[in-house]
Protein backbone atom coordinates (compact mmCIF):
# COMPACT_ATOMS: atom_id res chain seq x y z
CA UNK A 1 0.00 0.00 0.00
CA UNK A 2 1.31 3.20 -1.06
CA UNK A 3 1.91 5.87 1.35
CA UNK A 4 -1.00 7.80 0.11
CA UNK A 5 -3.14 4.94 0.70
CA UNK A 6 -5.15 6.16 3.95
CA UNK A 7 -8.01 5.26 6.05
CA UNK A 8 -11.28 7.27 4.82
CA UNK A 9 -12.22 7.41 8.36
CA UNK A 10 -8.83 8.98 9.06
CA UNK A 11 -9.57 11.72 5.92
CA UNK A 12 -12.80 12.39 6.97
CA UNK A 13 -11.77 13.27 10.62
CA UNK A 14 -8.89 15.29 10.02
CA UNK A 15 -10.96 17.60 8.16
CA UNK A 16 -13.64 18.27 10.82
CA UNK A 17 -10.93 18.12 13.41
CA UNK A 18 -9.47 21.30 10.94
CA UNK A 19 -12.98 23.31 11.54
CA UNK A 20 -13.19 22.66 15.15
CA UNK A 21 -9.62 23.09 15.78
CA UNK A 22 -9.92 26.47 14.32
CA UNK A 23 -12.98 27.54 16.32
CA UNK A 24 -10.67 26.58 19.66
CA UNK A 25 -7.87 28.98 17.78
CA UNK A 26 -10.57 31.50 17.45
CA UNK A 27 -11.48 30.88 21.50
CA UNK A 28 -8.05 31.02 23.03
CA UNK A 29 -7.68 34.51 20.80
CA UNK A 30 -10.83 35.64 22.37
CA UNK A 31 -9.85 34.63 26.02
CA UNK A 32 -6.40 36.48 25.26
CA UNK A 33 -8.96 39.68 23.96
CA UNK A 34 -11.04 40.00 27.46
CA UNK A 35 -7.63 39.27 29.52
CA UNK A 36 -6.45 42.89 27.66
CA UNK A 37 -9.04 44.70 27.19
CA UNK A 38 -11.83 43.72 29.38
CA UNK A 39 -10.54 43.80 32.99
CA UNK A 40 -8.35 45.50 35.30
CA UNK A 41 -5.20 44.15 36.90
CA UNK A 42 -7.27 43.35 40.30
CA UNK A 43 -9.88 41.48 37.82
CA UNK A 44 -12.54 44.35 37.83
CA UNK A 45 -14.08 44.93 34.45
CA UNK A 46 -12.93 47.85 32.95
CA UNK A 47 -15.63 50.70 32.78
CA UNK A 48 -16.57 52.82 29.48
CA UNK A 49 -18.13 55.83 30.66
CA UNK A 50 -20.27 58.40 28.33
CA UNK A 51 -22.68 61.22 28.38
CA UNK A 52 -25.88 61.95 26.34
CA UNK A 53 -28.54 64.91 26.77
CA UNK A 54 -32.26 63.95 27.12
CA UNK A 55 -34.80 66.36 26.25
CA UNK A 56 -37.68 66.93 28.45
CA UNK A 57 -40.82 69.35 28.41
CA UNK A 58 -41.79 70.74 30.94
CA UNK A 59 -43.63 74.00 32.00
CA UNK A 60 -40.61 76.38 31.80
CA UNK A 61 -39.86 75.13 28.21
CA UNK A 62 -37.88 72.21 26.75
CA UNK A 63 -35.19 71.32 29.55
CA UNK A 64 -32.03 69.47 28.23
CA UNK A 65 -31.01 67.13 30.90
CA UNK A 66 -27.76 65.65 30.57
CA UNK A 67 -27.45 61.28 31.35
CA UNK A 68 -24.78 59.88 32.68
CA UNK A 69 -23.79 56.28 31.95
CA UNK A 70 -21.14 53.42 32.55
CA UNK A 71 -20.92 49.88 30.71
CA UNK A 72 -18.73 47.71 30.61
CA UNK A 73 -15.71 48.04 27.86
CA UNK A 74 -15.80 44.61 27.05
CA UNK A 75 -19.32 44.64 26.55
CA UNK A 76 -18.70 47.51 23.36
CA UNK A 77 -16.36 44.98 21.72
CA UNK A 78 -16.33 42.30 19.32
CA UNK A 79 -14.27 39.58 20.93
CA UNK A 80 -13.98 36.42 18.18
CA UNK A 81 -16.11 34.38 20.03
CA UNK A 82 -17.97 32.25 17.20
CA UNK A 83 -19.80 29.24 16.81
CA UNK A 84 -19.92 26.64 13.79
CA UNK A 85 -23.75 26.60 12.85
CA UNK A 86 -22.97 23.94 9.91
CA UNK A 87 -20.06 22.46 7.95
CA UNK A 88 -20.21 21.12 4.38
CA UNK A 89 -16.75 19.01 3.40
CA UNK A 90 -16.38 17.91 0.28
CA UNK A 91 -13.29 15.93 -1.08
CA UNK A 92 -12.58 13.53 -4.33
CA UNK A 93 -11.90 9.72 -3.20
CA UNK A 94 -10.30 7.05 -5.07
CA UNK A 95 -10.96 4.04 -3.22
CA UNK A 96 -8.12 1.60 -3.30
CA UNK A 97 -9.06 -1.38 -0.72
CA UNK A 98 -11.90 -2.12 1.33
CA UNK A 99 -12.50 -5.46 3.96
CA UNK A 100 -14.78 -6.24 6.40
CA UNK A 101 -13.10 -6.51 10.04
CA UNK A 102 -15.14 -8.56 12.75
CA UNK A 103 -14.81 -7.44 16.40
CA UNK A 104 -13.74 -9.68 19.04
CA UNK A 105 -17.17 -11.56 20.30
CA UNK A 106 -19.15 -10.16 23.30
CA UNK A 107 -19.59 -11.45 26.83
CA UNK A 108 -22.81 -13.64 26.96
CA UNK A 109 -26.23 -11.69 28.16
CA UNK A 110 -28.04 -12.17 31.53
CA UNK A 111 -31.06 -13.07 29.32
CA UNK A 112 -29.10 -15.77 27.93
CA UNK A 113 -28.86 -14.52 24.40
CA UNK A 114 -26.09 -15.64 22.36
CA UNK A 115 -23.78 -13.01 21.72
CA UNK A 116 -23.63 -11.91 17.43
CA UNK A 117 -20.26 -10.82 16.27
CA UNK A 118 -20.18 -7.17 14.96
CA UNK A 119 -18.74 -6.95 11.52
CA UNK A 120 -17.13 -3.03 10.84
CA UNK A 121 -16.41 -2.25 7.60
CA UNK A 122 -12.75 -0.98 6.54
CA UNK A 123 -12.05 1.28 3.96
CA UNK A 124 -8.88 3.05 2.25
CA UNK A 125 -8.92 5.38 -0.36
CA UNK A 126 -6.77 8.10 -1.73
CA UNK A 127 -7.13 11.40 -2.36
CA UNK A 128 -7.51 12.39 -5.98
CA UNK A 129 -4.26 14.26 -7.66
CA UNK A 130 -4.71 16.64 -9.82
CA UNK A 131 -1.62 18.11 -11.95
CA UNK A 132 -0.64 20.38 -9.65
CA UNK A 133 -0.48 17.36 -6.75
CA UNK A 134 -2.51 19.29 -4.71
CA UNK A 135 -5.96 17.47 -3.33
CA UNK A 136 -9.25 18.00 -3.95
CA UNK A 137 -10.82 19.02 -1.28
CA UNK A 138 -13.84 21.99 -0.25
CA UNK A 139 -14.83 22.97 3.00
CA UNK A 140 -17.72 25.28 3.26
CA UNK A 141 -18.89 26.45 6.85
CA UNK A 142 -21.44 28.80 8.56
CA UNK A 143 -19.87 30.97 11.50
CA UNK A 144 -22.35 32.74 13.84
CA UNK A 145 -21.11 35.31 15.90
CA UNK A 146 -22.58 35.67 19.70
CA UNK A 147 -24.75 39.13 20.66
CA UNK A 148 -23.48 41.72 22.52
CA UNK A 149 -26.65 42.42 24.92
CA UNK A 150 -24.81 45.52 26.49
CA UNK A 151 -24.15 46.83 23.78
CA UNK A 152 -27.85 46.32 22.17
CA UNK A 153 -28.96 47.91 25.70
CA UNK A 154 -26.05 51.45 24.76
CA UNK A 155 -28.12 51.69 21.49
CA UNK A 156 -31.60 51.40 22.80
CA UNK A 157 -30.54 54.61 25.34
CA UNK A 158 -28.65 56.53 22.91
CA UNK A 159 -31.96 55.97 20.28
CA UNK A 160 -34.35 56.62 23.42
CA UNK A 161 -32.64 60.07 23.40
CA UNK A 162 -32.62 60.86 20.03
CA UNK A 163 -36.57 59.35 20.36
CA UNK A 164 -37.49 62.02 23.29
CA UNK A 165 -36.66 64.89 21.36
CA UNK A 166 -38.03 63.87 18.12
CA UNK A 167 -41.22 63.32 19.99
CA UNK A 168 -41.61 66.90 20.66
CA UNK A 169 -40.18 68.18 17.60
CA UNK A 170 -42.77 65.98 15.53
CA UNK A 171 -45.40 67.49 17.56
CA UNK A 172 -44.18 71.25 17.10
CA UNK A 173 -43.98 70.20 13.69
CA UNK A 174 -47.51 69.24 13.41
CA UNK A 175 -48.78 72.44 15.02
CA UNK A 176 -46.81 74.70 13.62
CA UNK A 177 -48.06 74.53 9.85
CA UNK A 178 -51.36 75.23 10.81
CA UNK A 179 -50.19 78.23 13.04
CA UNK A 180 -48.32 79.62 9.66
CA UNK A 181 -51.93 79.53 7.54
CA UNK A 182 -53.28 81.19 10.40
CA UNK A 183 -51.14 83.78 10.53
CA UNK A 184 -50.91 84.34 7.13
CA UNK A 185 -54.62 84.33 6.25
CA UNK A 186 -54.85 87.28 9.25
CA UNK A 187 -52.03 89.04 8.17
CA UNK A 188 -53.02 89.29 4.50
CA UNK A 189 -57.17 89.84 5.90
CA UNK A 190 -55.88 93.10 7.74
CA UNK A 191 -54.01 94.64 4.96
CA UNK A 192 -56.72 93.86 2.30
CA UNK A 193 -58.72 95.39 4.67
CA UNK A 194 -57.82 98.22 5.92
CA UNK A 195 -59.12 97.83 9.04
CA UNK A 196 -57.93 100.39 12.19
CA UNK A 197 -57.50 99.54 15.78
CA UNK A 198 -57.87 102.29 18.39
CA UNK A 199 -55.33 104.47 18.23
CA UNK A 200 -53.15 102.09 16.07
CA UNK A 201 -52.73 103.04 12.57
CA UNK A 202 -52.89 99.73 9.87
CA UNK A 203 -49.14 99.68 9.21
CA UNK A 204 -48.48 99.85 13.35
CA UNK A 205 -50.67 96.96 13.29
CA UNK A 206 -49.72 94.67 10.64
CA UNK A 207 -46.24 95.14 12.50
CA UNK A 208 -47.93 94.17 15.49
CA UNK A 209 -49.06 90.60 14.07
CA UNK A 210 -46.20 90.28 12.20
CA UNK A 211 -44.08 90.47 15.52
CA UNK A 212 -46.41 88.31 17.03
CA UNK A 213 -45.82 85.07 14.05
CA UNK A 214 -42.45 86.38 14.13
CA UNK A 215 -41.93 85.19 17.79
CA UNK A 216 -43.89 81.71 17.71
CA UNK A 217 -41.73 80.94 14.05
CA UNK A 218 -38.52 82.25 16.40
CA UNK A 219 -39.27 79.54 18.62
CA UNK A 220 -39.80 76.62 16.79
CA UNK A 221 -36.43 77.56 14.87
CA UNK A 222 -35.02 77.56 18.44
CA UNK A 223 -35.99 74.15 19.73
CA UNK A 224 -34.51 72.83 16.34
CA UNK A 225 -31.93 74.32 16.93
CA UNK A 226 -30.60 73.02 20.21
CA UNK A 227 -31.49 76.26 22.09
CA UNK A 228 -34.29 75.87 24.64
CA UNK A 229 -33.02 78.53 26.90
CA UNK A 230 -33.97 81.38 24.17
CA UNK A 231 -38.04 79.91 24.04
CA UNK A 232 -39.46 81.45 27.76
CA UNK A 233 -37.93 84.82 26.73
CA UNK A 234 -39.91 84.31 23.53
CA UNK A 235 -42.87 83.13 25.18
CA UNK A 236 -43.00 86.07 27.45
CA UNK A 237 -42.59 89.02 24.60
CA UNK A 238 -45.63 87.34 22.90
CA UNK A 239 -47.71 87.81 26.33
CA UNK A 240 -46.17 91.34 26.10
CA UNK A 241 -46.78 92.36 22.78
CA UNK A 242 -50.73 90.69 23.09
CA UNK A 243 -51.45 93.01 26.37
CA UNK A 244 -50.24 95.62 24.49
CA UNK A 245 -51.85 95.30 21.24
CA UNK A 246 -54.91 97.66 20.60
CA UNK A 247 -57.89 95.86 18.48
CA UNK A 248 -60.56 96.89 16.86
CA UNK A 249 -64.20 97.53 18.78
CA UNK A 250 -66.21 94.56 19.09
CA UNK A 251 -68.94 95.99 17.17
CA UNK A 252 -67.21 96.86 14.27
CA UNK A 253 -65.08 93.97 13.63
CA UNK A 254 -66.02 91.84 11.09
CA UNK A 255 -67.18 88.45 11.86
CA UNK A 256 -64.71 86.72 9.41
CA UNK A 257 -61.96 88.88 11.18
CA UNK A 258 -63.26 88.13 14.21
CA UNK A 259 -62.88 84.36 13.20
CA UNK A 260 -59.45 84.63 11.82
CA UNK A 261 -58.01 86.24 14.64
CA UNK A 262 -59.91 83.24 17.41
CA UNK A 263 -58.30 80.54 14.81
CA UNK A 264 -54.45 82.90 14.82
CA UNK A 265 -54.44 82.74 18.86
CA UNK A 266 -55.87 79.09 19.08
CA UNK A 267 -52.97 78.08 16.78
CA UNK A 268 -50.10 79.41 18.86
CA UNK A 269 -51.62 78.26 21.96
CA UNK A 270 -51.71 75.09 20.33
CA UNK A 271 -47.37 75.79 19.59
CA UNK A 272 -46.75 77.02 23.01
CA UNK A 273 -48.76 74.31 25.04
CA UNK A 274 -46.29 71.59 22.63
CA UNK A 275 -43.01 73.21 24.47
CA UNK A 276 -44.05 74.94 27.57
CA UNK A 277 -47.02 72.73 28.81
CA UNK A 278 -49.37 74.27 30.86
CA UNK A 279 -47.95 77.95 30.19
CA UNK A 280 -50.71 80.58 30.14
CA UNK A 281 -51.02 82.12 26.66
CA UNK A 282 -52.10 85.66 26.33
CA UNK A 283 -54.59 86.52 23.99
CA UNK A 284 -55.66 89.79 22.06
CA UNK A 285 -58.84 91.51 20.76
CA UNK A 286 -62.37 91.66 22.91
CA UNK A 287 -63.11 89.29 25.24
CA UNK A 288 -65.66 86.28 24.35
CA UNK A 289 -69.38 86.95 26.19
CA UNK A 290 -67.78 83.44 28.35
CA UNK A 291 -64.94 85.42 29.74
CA UNK A 292 -66.88 88.74 30.60
CA UNK A 293 -69.72 86.52 32.35
CA UNK A 294 -66.84 84.91 34.31
CA UNK A 295 -65.10 88.74 35.23
CA UNK A 296 -68.69 89.82 36.43
CA UNK A 297 -69.58 86.76 38.47
CA UNK A 298 -66.01 86.81 40.24
CA UNK A 299 -66.82 90.84 40.82
CA UNK A 300 -69.97 90.22 42.03
CA UNK A 301 -67.95 87.54 44.94
CA UNK A 302 -65.60 90.45 45.88
CA UNK A 303 -68.70 92.61 46.66
CA UNK A 304 -70.20 90.04 48.83
CA UNK A 305 -66.70 89.38 50.13
CA UNK A 306 -66.14 93.38 50.83
CA UNK A 307 -67.50 94.86 54.21
CA UNK A 308 -70.62 96.55 52.83
CA UNK A 309 -72.26 96.42 56.24
CA UNK A 310 -75.90 95.87 53.73
CA UNK A 311 -77.76 92.65 55.16
CA UNK A 312 -80.04 92.44 51.65
CA UNK A 313 -76.86 93.25 49.59
CA UNK A 314 -76.18 89.61 48.71
CA UNK A 315 -79.77 88.75 47.78
CA UNK A 316 -79.97 91.51 45.45
CA UNK A 317 -76.44 90.69 44.09
CA UNK A 318 -77.35 87.07 42.94
CA UNK A 319 -80.15 88.28 41.53
CA UNK A 320 -78.02 90.70 39.22
CA UNK A 321 -75.95 86.76 38.43
CA UNK A 322 -79.46 85.80 37.21
CA UNK A 323 -80.14 88.49 34.53
CA UNK A 324 -76.79 87.93 33.66
CA UNK A 325 -77.26 84.42 32.65
CA UNK A 326 -80.87 85.17 31.35
CA UNK A 327 -79.12 87.90 28.87
CA UNK A 328 -75.92 85.24 28.16
CA UNK A 329 -78.70 82.54 27.32
CA UNK A 330 -80.58 85.19 24.63
CA UNK A 331 -77.51 85.68 23.34
CA UNK A 332 -76.51 82.42 22.33
CA UNK A 333 -79.80 81.69 20.58
CA UNK A 334 -79.14 84.95 18.74
CA UNK A 335 -82.70 86.00 21.05
CA UNK A 336 -82.34 90.34 21.28
CA UNK A 337 -85.95 90.69 22.61
CA UNK A 338 -84.83 88.36 25.68
CA UNK A 339 -81.45 89.63 25.87
CA UNK A 340 -83.73 93.42 26.46
CA UNK A 341 -85.62 91.97 29.04
CA UNK A 342 -82.71 90.50 30.97
CA UNK A 343 -81.10 94.20 30.96
CA UNK A 344 -84.91 95.52 32.31
CA UNK A 345 -84.84 93.16 35.16
CA UNK A 346 -81.05 94.08 35.64
CA UNK A 347 -81.90 97.83 36.07
CA UNK A 348 -84.48 97.28 38.09
CA UNK A 349 -82.30 95.60 40.88
CA UNK A 350 -79.74 97.88 40.71
CA UNK A 351 -81.55 101.19 41.36
CA UNK A 352 -83.06 99.11 44.65
CA UNK A 353 -79.52 98.76 45.11
CA UNK A 354 -78.42 101.92 44.53
CA UNK A 355 -81.50 103.19 47.18
CA UNK A 356 -79.82 101.07 49.51
CA UNK A 357 -76.40 102.21 49.76
CA UNK A 358 -77.81 106.00 51.04
CA UNK A 359 -76.86 108.29 53.28
CA UNK A 360 -74.68 104.87 54.59
CA UNK A 361 -71.04 105.55 54.75
CA UNK A 362 -68.03 103.41 52.30
CA UNK A 363 -64.97 102.21 53.54
CA UNK A 364 -62.37 102.19 50.66
CA UNK A 365 -62.78 98.13 49.97
CA UNK A 366 -66.02 98.55 49.88
CA UNK A 367 -66.15 101.36 46.64
CA UNK A 368 -63.29 99.34 45.57
CA UNK A 369 -65.10 96.30 44.77
CA UNK A 370 -68.47 98.40 43.75
CA UNK A 371 -66.42 99.93 41.08
CA UNK A 372 -64.84 96.82 40.09
CA UNK A 373 -68.44 95.39 39.59
CA UNK A 374 -69.75 98.19 37.48
CA UNK A 375 -66.96 98.29 34.92
CA UNK A 376 -67.45 94.48 34.47
CA UNK A 377 -71.45 94.87 34.33
CA UNK A 378 -71.11 97.77 31.64
CA UNK A 379 -68.40 95.52 29.60
CA UNK A 380 -71.27 92.52 29.88
CA UNK A 381 -74.42 94.36 28.74
CA UNK A 382 -72.17 96.18 25.99
CA UNK A 383 -71.39 92.71 24.74
CA UNK A 384 -75.19 91.15 25.22
CA UNK A 385 -77.36 94.62 24.62
CA UNK A 386 -75.07 97.13 22.21
CA UNK A 387 -76.17 100.37 22.68
CA UNK A 388 -78.97 99.54 25.56
CA UNK A 389 -78.14 101.87 28.97
CA UNK A 390 -77.20 100.27 31.71
CA UNK A 391 -78.20 101.57 35.42
CA UNK A 392 -75.07 102.06 38.04
CA UNK A 393 -76.56 100.54 41.68
CA UNK A 394 -73.53 103.03 43.24
CA UNK A 395 -74.56 106.56 44.04
CA UNK A 396 -73.12 109.38 42.95
CA UNK A 397 -71.65 110.46 46.42
CA UNK A 398 -69.79 107.86 48.64
CA UNK A 399 -68.62 109.10 52.27
CA UNK A 400 -64.56 108.17 52.63
CA UNK A 401 -63.02 108.53 56.29
CA UNK A 402 -62.76 111.74 56.17
CA UNK A 403 -66.39 112.95 55.16
CA UNK A 404 -67.64 110.29 57.23
CA UNK A 405 -66.27 112.33 60.23
CA UNK A 406 -67.47 115.28 59.03
CA UNK A 407 -71.21 113.89 59.01
CA UNK A 408 -70.51 112.59 62.62
CA UNK A 409 -69.45 115.92 63.60
CA UNK A 410 -72.42 117.85 61.82
CA UNK A 411 -75.31 115.51 63.41
CA UNK A 412 -73.57 114.89 66.82
CA UNK A 413 -73.83 118.72 67.02
CA UNK A 414 -77.33 118.50 66.02
CA UNK A 415 -77.87 116.12 68.58
CA UNK A 416 -76.27 117.96 71.59
CA UNK A 417 -77.80 121.17 70.65
CA UNK A 418 -81.29 119.71 71.01
CA UNK A 419 -80.65 117.88 74.23
CA UNK A 420 -79.38 121.62 75.50
CA UNK A 421 -82.61 123.06 74.49
CA UNK A 422 -84.13 120.33 76.87
CA UNK A 423 -82.09 120.90 79.30
CA UNK A 424 -82.10 124.26 80.02
CA UNK A 425 -85.75 124.00 80.30
CA UNK A 426 -84.90 123.65 83.79
CA UNK A 427 -88.49 120.61 83.74
CA UNK A 428 -88.88 119.15 87.00
CA UNK A 429 -88.43 115.97 85.12
CA UNK A 430 -86.47 116.65 82.04
CA UNK A 431 -86.77 113.57 79.45
CA UNK A 432 -82.65 112.06 79.19
CA UNK A 433 -81.45 113.18 75.83
CA UNK A 434 -78.67 114.57 76.85
CA UNK A 435 -77.66 110.77 78.34
CA UNK A 436 -78.98 109.82 74.72
CA UNK A 437 -76.65 112.47 72.50
CA UNK A 438 -73.82 111.29 75.26
CA UNK A 439 -74.33 107.55 73.53
CA UNK A 440 -74.21 109.12 70.24
CA UNK A 441 -70.50 110.85 70.89
CA UNK A 442 -69.20 108.27 72.41
CA UNK A 443 -70.48 105.75 69.05
CA UNK A 444 -68.85 107.96 66.89
CA UNK A 445 -64.98 107.68 67.40
CA UNK A 446 -64.95 103.88 67.89
CA UNK A 447 -67.35 103.60 64.87
CA UNK A 448 -64.57 105.86 62.57
CA UNK A 449 -61.84 103.59 63.65
CA UNK A 450 -63.66 100.29 62.77
CA UNK A 451 -64.31 102.07 59.29
CA UNK A 452 -61.22 102.85 58.70
CA UNK A 453 -59.85 99.20 59.31
CA UNK A 454 -62.11 96.61 57.43
CA UNK A 455 -60.06 93.74 57.58
CA UNK A 456 -60.62 93.78 61.46
CA UNK A 457 -64.29 94.82 61.00
CA UNK A 458 -66.57 94.35 63.98
CA UNK A 459 -68.46 97.56 63.26
CA UNK A 460 -71.91 95.65 62.80
CA UNK A 461 -72.24 93.95 66.11
CA UNK A 462 -70.84 96.92 67.83
CA UNK A 463 -73.57 99.37 66.02
CA UNK A 464 -76.32 97.08 66.39
CA UNK A 465 -75.71 96.96 70.27
CA UNK A 466 -75.81 100.22 70.65
CA UNK A 467 -78.61 101.41 68.30
CA UNK A 468 -80.25 98.98 70.63
CA UNK A 469 -79.12 100.91 73.60
CA UNK A 470 -80.24 104.26 71.79
CA UNK A 471 -83.93 102.72 70.56
CA UNK A 472 -84.20 101.37 74.54
CA UNK A 473 -83.76 105.69 75.63
CA UNK A 474 -85.90 106.84 72.89
CA UNK A 475 -88.55 104.50 73.69
CA UNK A 476 -88.15 105.51 77.85
CA UNK A 477 -88.70 109.01 76.58
CA UNK A 478 -91.68 108.27 74.30
CA UNK A 479 -93.55 106.71 76.91
CA UNK A 480 -92.49 108.71 79.64
CA UNK A 481 -91.92 112.49 79.04
CA UNK A 482 -92.54 113.14 75.49
CA UNK A 483 -96.54 112.93 76.06
CA UNK A 484 -96.56 115.92 78.71
CA UNK A 485 -94.47 118.03 76.90
CA UNK A 486 -96.02 117.38 73.54
CA UNK A 487 -99.66 118.31 75.74
CA UNK A 488 -97.96 121.49 77.18
CA UNK A 489 -95.83 123.04 74.67
CA UNK A 490 -96.33 121.15 71.40
CA UNK A 491 -95.04 123.79 69.60
CA UNK A 492 -91.50 123.72 71.34
CA UNK A 493 -91.35 119.88 71.48
CA UNK A 494 -92.27 120.03 67.62
CA UNK A 495 -88.81 122.02 67.15
CA UNK A 496 -86.50 119.80 69.14
CA UNK A 497 -88.24 116.33 67.98
CA UNK A 498 -87.88 116.88 64.32
CA UNK A 499 -84.61 117.90 63.98
CA UNK A 500 -83.14 115.16 66.36
CA UNK A 501 -84.99 112.46 65.02
CA UNK A 502 -83.57 113.71 61.14
CA UNK A 503 -79.64 113.91 62.95
CA UNK A 504 -80.43 110.15 64.49
CA UNK A 505 -81.24 108.87 61.35
CA UNK A 506 -78.23 110.38 59.43
CA UNK A 507 -76.09 109.57 62.16
CA UNK A 508 -76.98 105.91 62.31
CA UNK A 509 -77.23 105.50 58.75
CA UNK A 510 -74.13 106.22 58.28
CA UNK A 511 -73.18 103.21 60.11
CA UNK A 512 -75.71 100.72 59.88
CA UNK A 513 -78.58 99.69 57.14
CA UNK A 514 -81.33 101.91 58.81
CA UNK A 515 -84.10 100.05 56.31
CA UNK A 516 -83.06 96.22 58.42
CA UNK A 517 -82.43 97.94 61.75
CA UNK A 518 -84.93 101.05 62.59
CA UNK A 519 -83.99 104.09 64.37
CA UNK A 520 -86.58 104.87 66.93
CA UNK A 521 -87.71 108.67 66.28
CA UNK A 522 -89.02 111.15 69.39
CA UNK A 523 -92.94 111.12 69.01
CA UNK A 524 -93.71 114.27 67.86
CA UNK A 525 -97.04 116.26 67.06
CA UNK A 526 -98.27 116.54 63.89
CA UNK A 527 -98.93 119.93 62.80
CA UNK A 528 -102.13 120.59 62.42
Amino acid sequence: MSDDDVPVSALLGAAYEAVVHGQGLAAREAVELVKDLGFERNGTAKPFRFAYQHTEATEHGPQVRTVHATVPLLSLINPPSISIDSAKINMSLHLISQDIETEPAKAPTASGETPTTAKMPKLKGRIVHQSDKNAVMTIESTLKQRDLLASSRLSQLLDAAVSDRDSVWYLVLERAEPFRKAATELIDTVAQDGSKGKGVGVREWLQQLWELKEAVTDTVSAFRDGLPEKIPPLHQSWNARCQSLSWIDRHTEPEEMAALRRAFIAAASNVWQALLPGAQVAEFGPPTVEQLRDRFNAAVTALIAAPTRLAQLPERLHHLEGTVALGCTAHAYKQSKTAADALARYNETAAEIRKMWRPFAQNAASRAAQDGLAAAAESMWDALTPGKTVVDFRVTHRLNAEELEAEFSQTLNILTTQAGRVLSRKLSAPPPLQGVARLCVEVAPKALEAFQRPEQDGLAEYVIEELKKFNDLIDTVNARDAPAEMNQRPEWWRSVAQPWNEAARQFWGNLIDITSHPVADLVCPEVT
